[in-house]
């Protein structure tokens, strides 16, 4: 008699396939390589097809185990994000909502919401998981967070957005810089691309930046890109060059050793938004959460 094929079968099958090894498999699923065989070719007995050419040299997927090898491994995701959600749910369930946000949001915008939120609303603790562009969208899609708030790092059919709040960008420079002299804000053409490091690719910060063509027509190849915000701030007040930020993203520092002027010609602004997954509805917890803050935060920044 044929035994049922579990989840466990699955993940046996996708960690031999994955690490082309047996004995690797089974150290990181933490099974003796006999069980983790035996579980193997139980799988193979209920299919009746060989998953693997074994030799003593190598493990390789036959025909059969490369056309598995894709929906198993999307069985084993949906599972697991499955049950990260219905962990959420009961988090939130008991007050508790995290929210990914990118670390300009983290570090201007949200102390003070927070604090005003647990002074209004002590049954909800709220966690913040900051992170750059691209994982705030992760974070939201896997359901590891109840939602999250950065602008439009990709466009996605499976995440919503809702508008929230918008900040204009400035030049960061060191306070005795040429370009620190004067008052008012600065013409885009006065920047020197040469000089200008801008934030990586994965980052809100760079998307905004590139959705603006006057720059990319004027900075086609900036001085490098930096993934890190506190090592961007730290290059610059070394003098190493100037950068573009938001203003939620300005330094505390821009009150002694640094400058933050606007850019005008253009005015380039960043667009943050209010994201979660498409078509679910958000716990009784999040929407209060949700609610407050865009009840809140102001539609404008500028410095």
């Amino acid at each position: 008699m044929r035994s049922a094929v579990g989840l466990r079968h699955l993940r046996a099958f996708v960690a031999v396939a994955r690490d082309a090894s047996f004995s690797r498999a089974a150290e990181k699923l933490l099974l003796s390589q006999s069980a983790l065989t035996v579980t193997v070719r139980q799988f193979e007995d209920h299919l009746g097809v060989t998953l693997f050419d074994r030799t003593t040299r190598r493990v390789a997927l036959t025909a059969q185990g490369e056309g598995l090898l894709p929906a198993a491994e999307q069985i084993i995701h949906d599972f697991d994000q499955t049950l990260a959600g219905v962990r959420m749910a009961a988090a939130q369930s008991r007050g508790r909502v995290a929210i990914a946000v990118v670390p300009s949001v983290a570090t201007r915008m949200m102390p003070a919401i927070v604090r005003a939120f647990h002074d209004s609303h002590p049954d909800i603790r709220i966690t913040l998981r900051d992170d750059n562009g691209r994982g705030v969208h992760r974070q939201v899609l896997e359901r590891d967070s109840a939602f999250g708030i950065c602008n439009i790092w990709r466009d996605s059919p499976e995440l919503e957005f809702t508008p929230l709040v918008s900040d204009r960008f400035g030049l960061v420079c060191r306070r005795d810089d040429p370009l620190a002299v004067g008052e008012g804000p600065l013409s885009l053409a006065q920047v020197d691309q040469k000089r200008l490091f801008v934030m990586a690719s994965d980052t809100g910060i760079y998307t905004a930046l590139q959705d603006c063509p006057e720059f990319v027509a004027h900075c086609p190849t900036p001085a490098g890109e930096v993934l890190v915000m506190v090592t961007m701030i730290e290059m610059v007040r070394a003098g190493l060059g100037v950068t573009l930020l938001p203003a939620l993203a300005r330094p505390a520092s821009v009150e002694t050793d640094l400058v933050f002027r606007p850019i005008k010609d253009p005015v380039i602004r960043r667009q943050l938004h209010l994201i979660r997954r498409s078509k679910e509805t958000l716990s009784p917890a999040a929407r209060r959460v949700w609610d407050y803050i865009r009840s809140a935060v102001p539609r404008e920044v500028d410095d």
